[in-house]
């Protein structure tokens, strides 16, 4: 049997346990790729897949048949972000047009105009202006 038979062989002899550390692995590796998590939540993310990568590499029956398969799994998720980031690329989503800002001399205008200088009403004791 070929090297790539064997390892499918183990990989249909998983148990349980071995599943949930290639899932935790895969997900901490995604995880602490990304930029969902803070910088702290990454770190962690990277520490729990290589935990889990180490576990499960410990509980399968063959190491190297194990390293093969986290291997795998580590191209596979670089290929579909690789695809994913091609596609996005090619459609033009992500992309935010810049457009050149011109600074203006002149004064910026006031929220509201002006009244004239004779139809302003003259200021009260109760208007805040007038505290001032």
């Amino acid at each position: 049997m070929s090297m790539l038979g064997d390892v499918f062989g183990s990989l249909k002899s998983m148990s349980q346990l071995q599943l949930l550390l290639a899932f935790i692995a895969c997900i901490g590796y995604a995880s602490g790729q990304g930029r969902l998590l803070p910088p702290s939540g990454r770190r962690i993310a990277w520490f729990g897949a290589a935990l889990a990568a180490a576990g499960f590499a410990f509980e399968s029956t063959d190491w190297t048949h194990a390293t093969v398969l986290l291997a795998f799994a580590v191209a596979g998720i670089g290929s579909f972000v690789a695809v994913v980031w091609l596609t996005s690329r090619a459609l033009g989503v992500g992309r935010v047009p810049v457009t050149p800002t011109v600074e203006s001399t002149e004064p910026a205008p006031s929220a509201a105009p002006a009244l004239p200088e004779a139809k302003q009403r003259p200021a009260r004791p109760g208007d805040p202006a007038h505290s001032l």
